[in-house]
């Protein structure tokens, strides 16, 4: 209960809860300095925000040297794990866990009826989201819906026009579930890869993401790559 007071306690205040949001975004150690240019205040008060993150464990930092002599500045990046929080208590964890341990005592038939049933809410999370008739959607509404549904479940996806068509891209650089990649990587990513095709299935009709950059072989992010041709 202490760690539920403290987290919510430390997010109530609307320019850090952006500013957390800030770091989750950003692919690179945020400084001090970055904060303060992006928000507008005073590095002082920039460190004061970021030291009350760090305290609830939804970041942290390290010291870095930039090469160029003087004292190491300090960095911050999310927290490798994740803060969970329900009213009342909820495992959720836990219960991932034995479902996940579950399809992989089906065995191959299990891991598929899984990346079915993902594909499944996939395009459900889209349908519900819509409001209305997704063919009713233009491009830019049905990228802001899918912008939405992706950061539900911790992924920041990039939009680019291109002369054919919609070139969308999903880019991963603090995956949300680090928890369950020890001995269960390959279905772990494959349900989530799955729930994003169904969803981007749902949206743009015949058309599939292709990863092409995994974290898993050493890459910085992971990043899903599809065009739609209009």
């Amino acid at each position: 209960m202490n760690t539920i007071l403290k987290v919510t306690g430390t997010l109530a205040d609307a320019t850090r809860y952006s500013i957390y949001e800030y770091v989750l975004k950003e692919h690179n150690d945020v400084t001090v300095q970055d904060v303060a240019n992006e928000f507008g205040i005073h590095p002082n008060v920039a460190r004061f925000h970021l030291t009350k993150l760090e305290d609830v464990k939804l970041i942290y930092s390290h010291l870095y040297k930039t090469g160029k002599g003087g004292r190491p500045g300090r960095v911050y990046k999310p927290a490798e794990k994740a803060v969970q929080l329900s009213f009342p208590r909820r495992d959720y964890q836990l219960l991932a866990d034995i479902l996940v341990e579950t399809v992989q005592m089906l065995g191959e038939e299990g891991v598929n009826m899984a990346q079915v049933a993902a594909m499944k809410a996939g395009r459900h999370a889209a349908e519900a989201e819509a409001g209305k008739s997704i063919s009713a959607l233009t491009d830019e509404e049905k990228f802001l819906l899918l912008q939405s549904i992706a950061a539900q479940v911790g992924y920041m996806p990039k939009m680019v026009h291109t002369k054919d068509g919609l070139d969308v891209q999903f880019v991963i650089y603090n995956c949300p579930f680090k928890e369950m990649l020890h001995d269960k990587t390959d279905l772990t990513c494959g349900i989530h890869t799955a729930f994003l095709n169904g969803t981007f299935q749902a949206l743009f009709d015949g058309t599939e993401l292709n990863q092409q950059t995994s974290m898993l072989e050493g890459c910085h992010d992971c990043t899903y790559h599809a065009i739609v041709t209009n």
